[in-house]
């Protein structure tokens, strides 16, 4: 719901281009080229920080020193933006149904609350009330659609967003940014490797989880998007989304269905962003518990878990006190949350996750092309191994570099502002200062290198440990 009302809309007013559905199929198309190296890689490691994890055993423990931080400010960021679009949405809802003047931060601060008191709960009881609120807004979804179908505008079917010229005959910003945009929709994905050390049955739960969930993401964003073209009309969908922006798909239902459905709808968009809230947060405890326990970034208390729960605890507070120092700078600043948080922190942070992955893909391909130079044997077919891999590399390096051309238009600022340039640059400045201070931390302090990736494992590093081919 946070996707189909969030992202979809503004994916048609910023880019004006409205082959969406053909976006998401193409996005679809190269994470799930991503998706089996990534899952193969899994298995050789239950570090909760995944990404990084992963990147020091296949490229280097340098580059892995900076990806640790990289991932951890990438979920943060998507968390604060997340922040950004709860409040207006919610508190307006709220405001409606009650008749008070219901505030912005009086709706963040209760969902930061909750954030934070999720974060201090094992992950089973956690995961029964997320996956509660996930079933019922994938059933309303479908309901929703199921009434849509039967009218088209104006009794005329329409298939504009169906036509794939519409997205290949874009300009080149809009098609680029279009599909970079889409592949945000699509981020959370990989996030079960992230808490498989916490999940029972871990290699065949993660495997059925993640591939079950990309295939019904991909259907409901290809068809709900595809529907709001066919009731709004193919030449009246773009600007519909411009004025109407997280309430489009509401507005389409409204005509047909009562209005207990569409404030079951308006519930379930809160919850749904409440849900991502709490996935970003936990996903950035368990980076920060894992990088803490190598010793890097984070004090040893992180990476100590709560004795009760067995969750770190720690870190949740930590990440919680990043969340309200956000909003309380947002509030005294009278910022516009939807642009401050919401555009810039969730453009911010999708954008690191997609750095990310070309690295954990061509992470992927050394890894496995090393162990066999060496005669090493692996159960993953040729084709896991390397082709998929060094595929995705490629296809996710072409969107990192369109992402970067056309970040001014994700970003929904003029080309001239600083930022465009600033908040791309972010991640790479970081691999460069703290790759660079990785390959010194080789040379000086081996040992304490050797640790980098290892997770809760850390404290077993073995001197004679040198995984990482460009270390």
């Amino acid at each position: 719901m946070t996707v189909l009302c969030g992202v979809v809309t503004t994916m048609y007013a910023a880019t004006q281009v409205t082959a969406v559905p053909w976006a998401f199929a193409v996005v679809a198309g190269v994470i799930g080229l991503f998706l089996p190296g990534y899952l193969a890689m899994s298995k050789r490691t239950a570090n909760p920080g995944a990404f990084y994890s992963i990147i020091a055993q296949g490229l280097s423990r340098s580059v892995a020193l900076a990806a640790g931080p990289i991932a951890y400010l990438a979920y943060v960021a998507l968390q604060i933006g997340l922040y950004g679009l709860i409040g207006p949405f919610a508190s307006g809802v709220l405001s409606g149904w009650t008749g008070l003047h219901i505030t912005t931060l009086q709706v963040q601060l209760p969902a930061w609350a909750l954030v934070l008191l999720s974060g201090l709960f094992r992950i089973k009881i956690t995961g029964w009330f997320v996956s509660t609120l996930m079933l019922c807004e994938v059933a309303l979804v479908v309901v929703l659609d199921a009434f849509l179908a039967p009218h088209p505008y104006q009794g005329v079917p329409q298939w504009g967003t169906l036509n794939p010229a519409h997205l290949l005959g874009g300009t080149a910003g809009g098609v680029a940014t279009t599909v970079c945009i889409a592949f945000l929709a699509f981020v959370g994905v990989e996030l079960g490797v992230v808490m498989q050390s916490e999940t029972r049955n871990r290699k065949r739960a993660i495997l059925r989880g993640t591939v079950t969930a990309m295939l019904l993401i991909t259907a409901l964003y290809s068809l709900t998007s595809w529907l709001m073209g066919w009731v709004a009309g193919d030449h009246h969908l773009v600007h519909r989304a411009q004025v109407e922006a997280q309430n489009l798909l509401f507005d389409l239902a409204r005509p047909y269905v009562g209005p207990a459905v569409i404030d079951a709808a308006n519930a379930l968009f809160g919850t749904s962003v409440l849900i991502a809230l709490i996935t970003f947060a936990m996903t950035c405890n368990r980076y920060a518990f894992s990088l803490a326990r190598e010793g890097f970034w984070f004090p040893a208390a992180v990476g100590r878990p709560s004795i009760r729960q067995g969750v770190p605890a720690t870190a949740a507070f930590l990440q919680a006190g990043i969340g309200l120092a956000a909003i309380g700078v947002w509030y005294v600043a009278a910022w516009d949350p939807l642009v401050t948080l919401f555009y810039y922190g969730g453009t911010l942070g999708g954008f690191m996750v997609m750095v990310l992955f070309a690295l954990v893909s061509l992470s992927v391909f050394v890894y496995f092309r090393r162990r066999h130079r060496a005669g090493e044997r692996d159960t993953e077919s040729r084709l896991v191994r390397a082709v998929l891999p060094l595929l995705a590399f490629v296809l996710l390096g072409v969107m990192v570099v369109l992402s970067v051309i056309n970040y001014d238009v994700m970003l929904g600022v003029a080309p001239g502002s600083p930022l465009r340039w600033i908040l791309p640059a972010i991640p790479f400045a970081l691999l460069l200062a703290l790759g660079t201070l990785g390959l010194v931390l080789r040379r000086t302090r081996p040992q304490r290198w050797r640790r980098i990736g290892l997770g809760t494992d850390a404290d077993l590093a073995d001197d004679t440990q040198t995984e990482g081919a460009l270390a």
